[in-house]
């Protein structure tokens, strides 16, 4: 139980430090691999998917490798 405690915690805390590392102007990279060619020019939202995902994914690993360090050193 404490294992999963620990990695959720670490999961979201490192997945936070990642996604504060995006800046708008890769954001706006982002969004223009991703929108159609159909969408008006006008009138854009950005497409925060792949960064939420991209920074979840990396906090994960990293918090399964600390965990596994942590674990493995007690």
């Amino acid at each position: 139980m404490e294992v999963l405690l620990t990695l959720f915690i670490f999961t979201v805390s490192y997945s936070l430090l990642f996604l504060s590392f995006f800046p708008v102007r890769s954001l706006k990279r982002i969004q223009n691999l991703t929108e159609s060619p159909k969408e008006s020019q006008s009138y854009r939202q950005y497409n925060l998917t792949w960064p939420y995902f991209l920074s979840f994914l990396g906090g994960y690993v990293v918090a399964t490798v600390m965990v596994y360090i942590i674990w493995d050193w007690i």
